[in-house]
């Protein structure tokens, strides 16, 4: 028998070896991240008002990759920071099952009720922020060097001495027998537990012996060398391969940006589409530090809203050099073409209406996003994308920008966005739109509701003389059309990441 023979005899014993000894740690990796994970949507089942969508996310990708949260390498939630939001509920006592949580802040929101025991007597936590809030009374707890923070600083109640030790009726054998029944039920518990867990691997062995290679969730996968960073757990890196693979030798263009980088489209296995913009090639001498600097910035930016096209990807790699980032793809293309392009299908009056608040929303959301707002850096009617229901996708493809726009020039934008698709024309940026002139709307609707346009018509000319704010555009724009965030968004969410499969022709 040959040594390639008795290898091919003895693997499968070697993988079952090897999956016992890490079977420890796997379970108790696999216990802290739904245990985590389970503990969050318990708290946010008890928030009753989220007026910005900050939670919008959370129940996709991974817990780390939700709004607010930072996690550890392992998945263990150690910052958990929604300060700001105008949140409104009650604190669940299962935040006490977050064990390696080091900072809780929720100052300046509408928390109202008791704040739980289990919350106070987290043994990891060193900052503990409830100002602002509307809890009804004090709560005890032990600072032990920790910073923790409330409405006010209660004083201390006197210590409460023990009670004092109750003598058993019971035996001291017949305790002994309790004892020992109740361990050899906790090991026979055990035994069973793992013997379960050795079949699952026994299957998923089989498969893997199959050639078959599961990449995991997405929301899963870290990073790695100088881009890993706690925060953004729920952002792959890609193998360049794998998107040239996607984008078919990269033959497949669909657009540009003002930074002179190139857009791709891309389709997985899986037959779902991405889009891939390549910022940079060439050769590592050629990319300074500044643009590597606002590439990472880029690719760590998360907006969390389900009407932007947000990063789901990068590709960072030196030899061959190159710079990509990877976008949720929208399939109807961008809200400019469906307005000039005569080709293009035809959008009614509720579906303008509709793309118009989805704008609106995901701009307000973004104006107050903690702790640092973004300003869209070129908001047009090219950079909204339709989804497969027609709801609007912005995107920011924008890369290399040197300065920080102010927040109203993103509103005068949307003034001059509505414009546009009120009247289906591109707005002259040389004139300024006057009080007198009237609302003409595009010859294409068959049907609208004029008195509806005319209201917009006034939040036009209000954008447009920047003298309002994005929140209170929203209110007003809510107000007239009757749309509310959930009915702005897109009905599918395009979480194909978690249903990736890669065939791997080697072991």
């Amino acid at each position: 028998m040959s040594s390639d023979q008795r290898w091919r005899l003895l693997r499968p014993a070697f993988s079952i070896l090897f999956f016992l000894f890490f079977l420890p740690h796997n379970l108790t990796f696999g216990l802290c991240f739904s245990t985590d994970a389970l503990a969050l949507m318990k708290f946010k089942e008890r928030i009753e008002r989220d007026p910005f969508g900050a939670l919008m996310n959370w129940g996709e990708l991974s817990h780390c990759s939700w709004s607010g949260v930072v996690c550890s390498n392992d998945g263990r939630v150690v910052i958990l920071n929604l300060r700001d939001l105008s949140l409104q509920g009650t604190l669940a006592p299962e935040l006490g099952n977050l064990t390696h949580l080091k900072s809780l802040i929720l100052r300046n929101n509408s928390f109202s009720g008791k704040v739980p025991e289990e919350v106070t007597e987290l043994q990891e936590l060193e900052i503990l922020d409830l100002c602002d809030n509307n809890f009804g009374q004090p709560f005890p707890f032990s600072s032990n060097g920790r910073r923790l923070l409330q409405v006010t600083s209660p004083p201390q109640p006197p210590p409460v001495p023990p009670p004092p030790p109750q003598l058993s009726d019971v035996p001291d054998d017949a305790n002994k027998k309790t004892s020992q029944k109740t361990k050899t039920y906790i090991i026979v518990g055990v035994l069973v537990g793992v013997f379960a867990v050795m079949a699952v691997l026994v299957a998923f062995f089989f498969l893997w012996n199959q050639k078959v290679k599961m990449i995991k969730p997405w929301g899963a996968t870290g990073s790695s060398g100088e881009l890993q960073d706690v925060v953004t757990t729920g952002v792959p890196k890609l193998k360049l391969a794998e998107l040239e693979t996607a984008c078919e030798d990269f033959s497949n263009i669909i657009g540009s940006t003002s930074s002179d980088a190139t857009i791709y489209k891309g389709t997985l296995s899986t037959g779902s589409e991405i889009a891939v913009l390549a910022v940079a090639s060439g050769s590592l001498q050629d990319w300074s530090v500044d643009h590597e600097t606002q590439f990472q910035e880029k690719r760590l930016s998360q907006v969390n809203h389900k009407n932007f096209l947000n990063v789901i990807g990068y590709c960072h790699e030196d030899e061959p050099f190159n710079r990509m980032l990877v976008f949720e793809y929208a399939p109807n293309g961008s809200l400019f073409e469906h307005l000039h392009d005569q080709d293009a299908e035809h959008l009614d009056w509720p579906m303008r209406l509709r793309i118009v608040m989805g704008i609106a929303y995901c701009i307000e959301h973004m104006h107050n996003l903690n702790p640092k707002p973004i300003s869209h850096t070129n908001l047009n009617s090219s950079s909204v994308y339709l989804a497969t229901d027609y709801a609007a996708k912005i995107s920011d493809f924008t890369f290399l920008s040197s300065t920080p726009l102010d927040p109203m020039t993103n509103v005068s934008s949307f003034g001059a966005l509505l414009q546009e698709i009120i009247t289906g024309k591109i707005p002259d940026p040389d004139s300024l739109l006057h009080d007198e002139t009237k609302p003409v709307a595009d010859p294409s609707l068959k049907s609208f509701q004029e008195d509806v346009m005319e209201r917009l018509w006034e939040v036009v000319k209000e954008c447009l003389n920047q003298k309002l704010e994005m929140k209170e555009v929203v209110v007003k724009l809510r107000e007239i059309t009757g749309i509310t965030p959930e009915a702005a968004l897109p009905s599918r969410s395009p979480a194909w990441w978690a249903e990736l499969e890669i065939i791997s022709t080697e072991m």
